[in-house]
């Protein structure tokens, strides 16, 4: 599906650039600024759903170059050096990006990936620690049981040990829990600043909302400065 088409050539009455958009004409340049060459209908600039630009030529007499080559039908990239006519008439992406913005957001999918793995890992942590701490309370239930087992002073001074050692163990657990009270939500305010200044529009740099890489895709124009998604 194609989003815009642009049919350029030159204007009869004026000489001027004649840029033919959503059934309306536009003239740009100045009087007799465009070549003879370039007949009235000389190409058609197409922008697809993903944000491929194809130029064709209209008639096979014109004349179409790109990047200095003969061309009839090419796809091309923004800031190609396009020409027209026998007298390779110069047209400008300048102009051209007056009609269509174009936003490449490929470079987001590694953002938003490197944005969700932060995140997992954080969880991780968070839920790996919460593990470990339960080490306390099988030591506590471990200390619990061997006071109820009747022995020797072998028995005593076993949960004596495993007493130091838990005491040692909930410290650790106390200063690392305390550290990590003010380190994770750090952490997390760090990657929502981050995210928000990467995940933007490539074109406006405009805020993406915060949703998965796959549903941005789904888009077809920036929300904030109407540019084409190429994806």
């Amino acid at each position: 599906m194609n989003l815009i088409e642009l049919k350029i050539g030159r204007d009869g009455e004026s000489g001027k650039l004649c840029i033919a958009v959503g059934g309306k004409n536009v003239l740009a340049g100045e009087p007799d600024s465009v070549p003879k060459s370039v007949s009235r209908e000389h190409v058609l600039l197409t922008v697809a759903d993903d944000g491929g630009i194809i130029i064709q030529n209209l008639h096979i007499e014109n004349d179409l170059y790109v990047n200095s080559y003969g061309v009839e039908r090419k796809r091309i990239r923004h800031g190609d050096r396009i020409e027209l006519g026998s007298d390779h008439f110069l047209l400008s992406w300048d102009l051209l990006d007056k009609f269509f913005r174009l936003a490449d957001i490929r470079p987001l999918e590694q953002v938003w990936k490197d944005y969700q793995d932060a995140r997992l890992q954080l969880q991780i942590k968070e839920r790996r620690f919460g593990v470990l701490r339960s080490a306390t309370g099988l030591l506590t239930t471990a200390a619990m049981i061997l006071g109820f087992m009747e022995g020797s002073g072998n028995g005593i001074s076993a949960r004596l040990i495993l007493y130091v050692v838990m005491g040692v163990v909930s410290l650790v657990f106390l200063i690392v829990a305390w550290r990590s009270a003010s380190r994770v939500p750090l952490r997390q305010q760090q990657l929502e600043e981050e995210i928000r200044r990467r995940y933007v529009c490539p074109s406006c740099g405009s805020l993406f909302n915060l949703q998965s890489y796959d549903l941005l895709r789904q888009m077809k124009k920036c929300p904030h400065c109407g540019s084409f998604i190429i994806k």
